[in-house]
């Protein structure tokens, strides 16, 4: 009997793929692999939109119409069009490799700073309003003095629900990538123990195992069923824990 093994087959609990390795272990691999490279792409979204933001936010004028111009100009296409197309040019240049994820995370990264960068700004123009702000500003206190202590700690709970519905954002258009053709990682093409030729991801990141087992949907559909639900369960649970902080901060307030 040759692989892919059905779920629960000579003890596979999920199956296994073409090479016979067992696919409830690559998951649980690649979760960190996964969950990484989105956490990866939101660290660069924030460390690129937040200050930019709370400049555009405190200084308004040119900085501001610049950040909002850049948010409708990102807003206008759909992001996995986008990104996609993005990619899909870069391909030649990076095929394979460390480069070619360095690319794959940077331009994930720059596609959603825009977006978050307005939200921070339309949100430091109303704290730059209240009344602790703008006596601190009639003291004479320095705008960055103002920025770090005084705009960013109301912040910190408006960007503490952003984090996690940014995470759910990035993990399904991950998904949406894979499905294709798009993924961090790359595919290799093996020889079966059967004699066939099949094709086998080599690094087990879920949108990877997603992506490349889609040609094998309807013979066997464990191989991307599987990664498309650890993906989609993920994502739920980051945008659950945003839905609970957003209610916790509307209860506190």
């Amino acid at each position: 009997m040759a692989p892919p093994y059905q779920p629960g087959q000579l003890g596979y609990v999920l199956g296994s793929d073409f090479l016979g390795r067992d696919y409830w272990s690559r998951l649980v691999y690649g979760a960190r692999i996964t969950v990484g490279l989105a956490l990866m792409i939101n660290l660069i979204r924030f460390a690129l939109a937040l200050p930019v933001g709370l400049q555009a936010g405190w200084r308004r004028g040119w900085l501001a119409r610049a950040v909002q111009a850049a948010a409708a100009g990102f807003g206008s296409l759909p992001a996995l069009v986008l990104v996609y197309i993005v990619l899909r040019g870069l391909w030649p240049f990076f095929l394979g490799g460390n480069a070619w994820m360095v690319a794959y995370v940077l331009v994930l990264g720059l596609a959603g700073a825009p977006r978050i960068a307005e939200q921070v700004r339309r949100r430091t123009e109303e704290i730059a309003l209240m009344p602790h702000v703008e006596a601190a500003q009639a003291l004479g206190a320095r705008p960055a003095r103002i920025l770090r202590r005084h705009v960013l700690p109301i912040m910190r709970a408006d960007l503490l629900v952003m984090a996690p519905s940014e995470m759910a954002w990035v993990l399904m258009i991950m998904a949406q990538l894979a499905v294709f053709g798009v993924h961090p990682g790359g595919a290799v093409q093996v020889e079966t123990i059967s004699g066939n030729i099949a094709v086998a991801e080599y690094l087990p990141e879920w949108g990877q195992m997603l992506g490349t087992n889609i040609p094998y949907l309807l013979s066997y559909p464990w191989l991307p069923f599987y990664p498309g639900l650890a993906i989609g369960l993920t994502a739920a649970g980051f945008h659950l824990l945003a839905e609970g902080l957003r209610e916790r901060d509307l209860m506190v307030r």
